[in-house]
């Protein structure tokens, strides 16, 4: 049996970040309503737009 652990991108938190980052729409969190890992996702989503906000085109 093969031993496979989870790596930090796997972290909802990381990939909320990761989907703003991208460009992805927040609907576009895959966890359930009301989950600790959907708070994480979206906690990150929102972070990611405080530190890396848009950049404007000159």
């Amino acid at each position: 049996m093969e031993n496979v652990q989870a790596t930090a991108s796997d972290s909802p938190f990381i990939q909320g970040r990761n989907a703003r980052l991208y460009g992805k729409p927040q609907s576009d969190c895959p966890y359930p309503e009301g989950s600790q890992d959907r708070a994480a996702w979206m906690e990150a989503y929102e972070e990611a737009a405080l530190t890396n906000p848009p950049r404007e085109e000159s």
